[in-house]
């Protein structure tokens, strides 16, 4: 196995970055789809695999076109919002119906624009089941949030007045034991349909993905996050308890000193500036438990995925991603973007694509060399005609 490389570096992407954000500001946003080729064709050609890297085929004029249509129906959406609120219901409605179209389109587009070692990537996955996995799934899954609610609401009142409370309270735990049970359940589910959906649909050159991951996996890895997640936030909020009540006998002693040698008020602003300082505190707290939790279901759902999946039946992947790794930089660079007021934004990015990509690997075994100008040949002989048909075919670039 053999880990992807990233051979970019913060300070080269920082002048590309800033440029970019310039020259979007100065031309009121209509840049933005120049400034996103240039950004992907930097960590794609910087992007490697035993010397091979990837690249970026879109240009900014493909993505123009995208871009124009998606703010030419965000300003309709804001002219028809100020005129009827009715009206704006049914584009936001219109517009949810065409989401899941919009992100098949844009998958074939963003595939077929990138390629390795000079073998293009596509994606053969038809419209029909982007409407399952982003339309009725999801809506499943959040009427499952509600089917305890609606069965008590209807149930209930039937009941009449002879319903005591104590069978009150059994039909309303039951009834959130039963939506919550129903939401894991289709939650994983459709975590998995979603994951087959993308890896299967994912070609590179005439070489087909495979992916045979299971509900009962991503059941066990949700499952696992809600109990480090509960038990996680009840010790935070044990000790935020502790920091809170040690605060305020703090100030209450402060409070006494301070009548002593008539100061009052200097007693009340040190403790407004502790109050502060304390929900400060718990608050980012709260963020960086938050981005564990994230990092967590993130890094075991990508070691699940990878182990699972295969090219052409023989190339395999891992992923070494730990939980450890993610969390420290997801965090640092977090701080690092507020407290540079986000000019470390650049910094931060090429952290990330250098922490995912190490962590990527690859079965180059025996074999591989071979695999690889099998598909270069396979491309050259294919390539005019695939060009032809993918000439006007530019999806939805964002």
């Amino acid at each position: 196995m053999q880990a992807l490389r990233f051979e970019g570096s913060g300070f080269e992407y920082f002048k590309i970055w800033i440029v970019n954000l310039l020259l979007i500001l100065i031309t009121l946003g209509l840049y933005y789809p120049w400034a996103k080729v240039r950004n992907h064709r930097y960590f794609y050609a910087n992007s490697t695999l035993e010397g091979r890297n990837f690249e970026y085929h879109a240009t900014g004029k493909q993505l123009f076109v995208g871009y124009l249509i998606a703010m030419a129906l965000f300003i309709t959406y804001v002219i028809i919002q100020n005129i009827s609120p009715v009206g704006s219901m049914v584009v936001l409605l219109v517009f949810l119906l065409a989401l899941p179209w919009i992100i098949w389109r844009s998958l074939k587009f963003n595939f077929r624009m990138t390629s390795f070692s000079n073998v293009r990537f596509s994606f053969e996955e038809g419209v029909g089941g982007a409407y399952v996995n982003y339309m009725l799934l999801p809506i499943a899954f959040f009427l499952a949030l509600y089917v305890g609610p609606i069965v008590m609401a209807i149930l209930l009142p039937t009941l009449g007045e002879s319903a005591s409370s104590g069978m009150t309270g059994v039909f309303i735990t039951v009834g959130i034991i039963i939506s919550l049970v129903l939401a894991i359940y289709l939650f994983a589910f459709m975590k998995k349909n979603n994951t087959r959906y993308m890896v299967g649909g994912c070609r590179y050159g005439q070489g087909c993905f495979f992916t045979d991951v299971e509900t009962k996996g991503f059941l066990i890895i949700l499952l696992k996050t809600i109990g480090f997640s509960l038990l996680s936030f009840f010790l935070f909020a044990l000790l935020a308890g502790v920091v809170v009540s040690a605060t305020v006998g703090l100030e209450g002693l402060v409070g006494i000193q301070q009548s002593i040698s008539d100061l009052d008020a200097m007693g009340d602003i040190f403790a407004g500036s502790a109050f502060l300082v304390i929900v400060g505190s718990v608050y980012l707290g709260f963020i960086v438990l938050t981005l564990i939790i994230i990092a967590y279901s993130y890094t075991r759902q990508r070691t699940y995925i990878y182990a699972n999946s295969t090219l052409d039946g023989n190339i395999n992947f891992a992923s070494t991603l730990k939980m450890s790794s993610m969390a420290w930089v997801m965090i640092s660079n977090f701080f690092a973007v507020i407290l540079s007021l986000g000019l470390a934004l650049a910094w931060a990015k090429v952290r990330m694509a250098r922490l995912i990509l190490e962590n990527t690997q690859v079965n180059t075994d025996a074999g591989f060399e071979q695999y690889i100008t099998q598909k270069q040949q396979e491309q050259s002989s294919l390539g005019e005609q695939i060009g032809d048909a993918f000439d006007v075919d530019v999806g939805i670039g964002f």
